[in-house]
């Protein structure tokens, strides 16, 4: 996968907001809920496949269907449902040399606690091997100490199902930015982009229409019905035009029954003089006694930036035991 941002001028600043931009892509906060497209710009590009075309004639219209894109929120609220609600979690990280051999390892299990107020977690154990550690105890790369941002957090943190535009108190922009794009496909409401960079988040704007193609298909997953919304590269674009198509793939999975999504899937690439980004992220989500929650999610990928070394990891998160109280 692979994004960019920055705070303030300086291959420092590039380094810390760069990476928090990606690895949050797939935090807890909040959603900024922004108009991705004029719907009339974007319907007459749509493709759509036999099986979808044929539920047109039974009642299936795409411009419902993509006012449920531009309006979905169940993917944020299945990641406030994960900060909200007591879960058990495993996860394992893998740290790679340039030669792509593993160099680090560090594996943990424990429990995500909430009190519907405050959230906190606790490792059960943990592992490590190899180069994870620097010798005063911190962490040797950032993109360890990016997922225990994200996913096991230090400290107590304030938790709510309520979905709200403002930025959380003490929660940097980078931060607000990142979730923005993680949870808002196709927006450009990024505040801090450097050099027009916020319009190539903007993969359904008119202007970048023309490097992307949109497809209504249809799937079954976990024995759902599922209709599948890609927005992929089109696959005869030059190397330079390519470049400027920095969401190279996002593929979501809209469970028929409800339009939640239930399976989406990330690809970013970014390459110039400064930065090289090749990332993936993964995102399986279930229902548990009808609650909407992850249940997976995996990282897979490489970034560089100018003066620091090249980082490349790989990352799974199993989430499970779900405590889900019902309300009487």
């Amino acid at each position: 996968m692979t994004i960019i941002i920055s705070r303030h001028l300086g291959v420092g600043f590039l380094y810390i907001c760069l990476m928090k931009f990606y690895f949050l892509i797939i935090c807890f906060s909040i959603l900024v809920n922004c108009q991705l497209f004029a719907q009339d710009t974007l319907l007459p590009i749509v493709q759509l496949d036999d099986v979808v075309i044929s539920e047109e004639k039974n009642g299936f219209s795409v411009d419902d269907f993509i006012y449920y894109v531009k309006n979905d929120t169940s993917f944020y609220k299945g990641f406030k449902h994960l900060r909200y609600y007591q879960h058990s979690y495993k996860s394992k990280l893998n740290i790679y040399n340039k030669k792509n051999n593993k160099i680090g390892v560090l594996n943990r299990m424990g429990v995500h606690y909430s009190d519907s107020n405050k959230a906190w977690v606790v490792d059960d154990s943990l592992f490590y091997s190899g180069k994870i550690y620097k010798r005063n105890g911190d962490y040797k790369y950032y993109t360890t100490k990016a997922f225990d941002e994200v996913f096991f957090p230090y400290d107590t943190v304030n938790i709510s199902l309520n979905i709200n535009k403002k930025k959380n108190d003490g929660e940097s922009q980078n931060m607000q930015d990142a979730k923005t794009i993680g949870f808002s496909i196709g927006t450009d409401n990024v505040k801090q982009s450097k050099g027009g960079a916020n319009k190539r988040f903007a993969i359904f704007d008119i202007d970048m229409q023309k490097y992307y193609d949109y497809i209504i298909s249809d799937t079954t997953y976990l024995s759902r019905p599922c209709y599948v919304f890609t927005v992929k590269v089109k696959e005869n674009l030059s190397n330079k035009d390519k470049e400027k198509a920095l969401i190279r793939k996002v593929l979501s999975y809209f469970d028929k029954e409800n339009f939640k999504v239930i399976y989406r899937e990330y690809k970013f690439v970014y390459k110039n003089w400064l930065i090289d980004l090749d990332m993936d992220v993964i995102v399986n989500l279930d229902y548990v006694k009808n609650i909407h929650v992850p249940v997976k999610i995996q990282y897979n990928g490489f970034w560089k930036v100018l003066f620091y070394k090249k980082e490349r990891a790989d990352f799974n998160l199993d989430l499970y035991n779900y405590q889900i109280k019902q309300k009487i």
